[in-house]
C-alpha cells in the first residue's frame, strides 16, 4: 500500500468509528424506552434479578439508557441533537441537566480556606476509601448531602476501590477513617466549616 492509500484506510475506518458511535446513542435511547416499558411490568425489588435472567444489560448500563430514553422522551429536538451524539455524550447531556441546576454559592475567604483544606484532605485520600467514605457521611451529618447523595458517594468510592468488601468490613473501615479525619480536622471545626 502507498502513503496515501493508507491515510485513505485509516480515514475511512476512522469514519467508521465515529459513525459506529453516534448509532450507539440512537440505540441507547430505543433500549432505554424499551427497558423503561419493561421494568413497568416487573415487581417491585424484581428488577436487577429480571434483566440478568433476560437480558445481557447490567443494571447500571439500564439505568444509563433509560436515563438517556427519559432525557428525550417528548422532545424532537433533544431527541435529533441526542442521535448525533455517542452514547458517553448522550449521558453527559441527560445528567447534565440535572447537575447544572445547583450552582455553588460564593463562600467567605474563610469559607474557602476551610473549602481549601478540606479538599486538600480529600486528595491525601486519594487511595483511602475509608477517608472518603467517612467524608461522605460527615457531609451527610452537617446536611450538605441527603442521605441518597451519601449513600450514591459511599457506593462510587467502594465500587472503585473494593466491591467485594462486606457492608460490615466498609462501616468499620467507615468508622476508623472517620477516626483518622477527626485527628486531621477537628469536629468542632468541621461543623463551622460553612455549607456551600
Amino acid at each position: 500500500m502507498t502513503k496515501s492509500n493508507i491515510a485513505s484506510a485509516i480515514n475511512a475506518a476512522h469514519a467508521g468509528v465515529e459513525a459506529a458511535k453516534r448509532e450507539g446513542a440512537r440505540y441507547a435511547v430505543e433500549c432505554g424506552r424499551l427497558l423503561a416499558q419493561a421494568k413497568e411490568t416487573v415487581p417491585h425489588g424484581g428488577w436487577d434479578a429480571w434483566l440478568r435472567l433476560n437480558t445481557t444489560v447490567s443494571p447500571r448500563t439500564a439505568q444509563l439508557y433509560m436515563r438517556i430514553a427519559r432525557h428525550v422522551e417528548g422532545d424532537p429536538a433533544k431527541a435529533q441533537r441526542v442521535a448525533d451524539l455517542s452514547v458517553r455524550e448522550a449521558a453527559t447531556e441527560a445528567a447534565g441537566e440535572r447537575r447544572g441546576a445547583v450552582e455553588r454559592k460564593p463562600l467567605s475567604p474563610e469559607g474557602e480556606a476551610q473549602l481549601a483544606e478540606m479538599m486538600k484532605v480529600w486528595d491525601e485520600a486519594k487511595d483511602k476509601p475509608q477517608w472518603k467514605e467517612a467524608f461522605a457521611r460527615e457531609l451527610f451529618k452537617r446536611g450538605d448531602v441527603t442521605r441518597e447523595e451519601r449513600d450514591r458517594m459511599i457506593r462510587s468510592v467502594w465500587a472503585q476501590y473494593y466491591a467485594d468488601l462486606t457492608k460490615a468490613e466498609r462501616q468499620a473501615a467507615g468508622k476508623r477513617a472517620a477516626e483518622l479525619l477527626a485527628e486531621k480536622i477537628p469536629h468542632d471545626q468541621l461543623r463551622a466549616w460553612p455549607a456551600p
